[in-house]
């Protein structure tokens, strides 16, 4: 597991139950600290505490398999390492879109690819909380792989259909996170009439870039799962909201960055998403103490 954030924490310690798992970590440092172990809380709310291998980007061992889980501004360092590892395939469960990101790094040495999940977990006063299992598709080559998640206890499927749930994911991230991260509310907020509207205007206006490529919900449809994952989110803080207040850089790129190099390789203009993107890095800036880009 490249990447032992919130989410790769969760996976790790439930793969390791089925298999022999290890986590690696940013740096030799960071994996000392974390081989103590870490508190986590399972959805139940019932506690405890995993210990499992971890290692530095330059000691990981050998692997059927590299899954990798950190924010997207770190996708390249993590996919070199991931594809130096695994000796069956590097798969990504990343948000946003870094699928050639990702083969460009791993060159070829193995198979990759992008997958998506609803699994949702979060850091909270040094704990690990499992938020919620939700479901995983993998791409069909990552079959042996689904397996093994499902047994974990993360339902999952290696499934055709893993394109069309990327997608999916990725319309209902362009809205959520830039939005609450510039109005800096939960994503509950988002179901408020008036703000209701802004939601719309945005899906209506992506909506062409994204079904362009490949299949996608109609837009009416894609609002009622976007309304369904507010509902059932709403007291949660969008991972945009909670690094842009924390001052790390963010996955605007992976998410609103492409589909605005879609855009314009389209000829379409999308100024309510390019208003998005420049006041979320107006914000990364402000957080940071830096000077506003001119």
């Amino acid at each position: 597991m490249v990447g032992p954030g919130a989410l790769g924490r969760v996976f790790a310690a439930r793969l390791s139950r089925v298999a022999p798992t290890a986590l690696v970590a940013r740096s030799r440092e960071r994996a000392a600290a974390l081989a103590e172990g870490y508190e986590l809380v399972l959805p139940a709310g019932r506690h405890e505490r995993v210990r499992l291998p971890v290692f530095g980007p330059e000691e990981a061992p050998p692997a059927r398999w590299a899954v990798v889980l950190v924010k997207g501004p770190d996708t390249e360092a993590a996919a070199r390492v991931a594809g130096a590892v695994a000796v069956e395939g590097v798969l990504s469960l990343q948000n946003g879109w870094v699928r050639e990101r990702l083969r460009a790094a791993v060159a070829g040495r193995v198979p990759a690819d992008q997958g998506a999940t609803t699994a949702a977990a979060m850091r909270e006063e040094g704990r690990t909380v499992w938020v919620a299992a939700g479901e995983t598709w993998l791409p069909p080559a990552f079959a042996p792989l689904a397996a093994r998640l499902t047994a974990a206890g993360l339902p999952a499927e290696a499934t055709p259909e893993a394109a069309a749930r990327r997608l999916e994911k990725l319309a209902v991230n362009l809205v959520v996170n830039p939005l609450t991260a510039v109005l800096d509310l939960p994503n509950g907020g988002l179901l408020d009439p008036e703000l209701w509207a802004t939601v719309r205007d945005l899906v209506l206006e992506m909506h062409p870039v994204l079904a362009a490529r490949g299949p996608l919900p109609d837009a009416e449809e894609l609002l009622a799962r976007i309304r369904a994952v507010l509902t059932a989110t709403a007291a949660n803080t969008s991972s945009m909201r909670a690094d842009v207040r924390a001052g790390r850089p963010s996955e605007i790129e992976e998410l609103t960055g492409v589909l605005l190099a879609w855009a314009r390789a389209g000829g379409r203009a999308l100024p309510r998403h390019e208003a998005l993107y420049r006041m979320v890095r107006a914000l990364e800036q402000v957080h940071r103490g830096e000077p506003l880009e001119e």
